[in-house]
C-alpha cells in the first residue's frame, strides 16, 4: 500500500469524521467540568427502580444525569442484550422523567425544559422552578 492509497478522499471522509467525533467528545466534557465541576453528586432511584447519578447545579438550573453506580452497566448489557443491540440506548424522555421526580423530590416546585445529550450517557435536563416552595402556606410572600 502507498501513502496516496491512504488518503483516498473516502479515506479523508473517514478521518475528518473521525477527528469530529473526538472533537466533539472532548467539547462535551470540557462543558461538563464548566458547569459542574465541583458540585456534588447524589444517587437517585427512580420510580422504575433503575440508579441515576444526578448533578444540580442549582444557581444554573441545569441537571446532569447518568447511569448510577450500584448495577447499572449490568442492567444495561442485560437489556441490550435481550433486544440484541448489545448495550441499551435510554431515549431522553427517560431522563426528563427522572429529573421531575428528582426535583419533586427535593421539595422544589419545578418543570423541566429542555433535555440534551452531553457525553453519551450522561444528559443535562434544563428546569425552571417558581418562586413558591410546595411547602410554603398560600399567605407568605417573598
Amino acid at each position: 500500500m502507498t501513502f496516496r492509497k491512504i488518503f483516498t478522499p473516502a479515506g479523508m471522509r473517514i478521518s475528518a469524521l473521525a477527528a469530529l467525533a473526538v472533537l466533539t467528545g472532548c467539547a462535551g466534557v470540557n462543558y461538563v467540568q464548566a458547569k459542574y465541576q465541583g458540585l456534588p453528586s447524589v444517587e437517585f432511584v427512580g420510580k422504575s427502580g433503575v440508579n441515576y447519578r444526578i448533578v444540580d447545579n442549582q444557581t444554573e438550573s441545569r441537571l446532569l444525569i447518568g447511569p448510577g453506580l450500584a448495577g447499572t452497566a449490568t442492567q444495561n448489557f442485560v437489556k441490550g442484550f435481550s433486544t440484541g443491540t448489545g448495550l441499551g440506548v435510554t431515549p431522553p424522555v427517560v431522563f426528563r422523567d427522572v429529573a421531575e421526580e428528582y426535583l419533586k423530590s427535593t421539595g422544589k416546585r419545578c418543570e423541566t425544559r429542555d433535555v440534551t445529550l452531553v457525553v453519551d450517557p450522561y444528559y443535562e435536563v434544563r428546569y425552571k422552578c417558581s418562586l413558591r416552595s410546595p411547602r410554603m402556606g398560600s399567605g407568605m410572600v417573598f
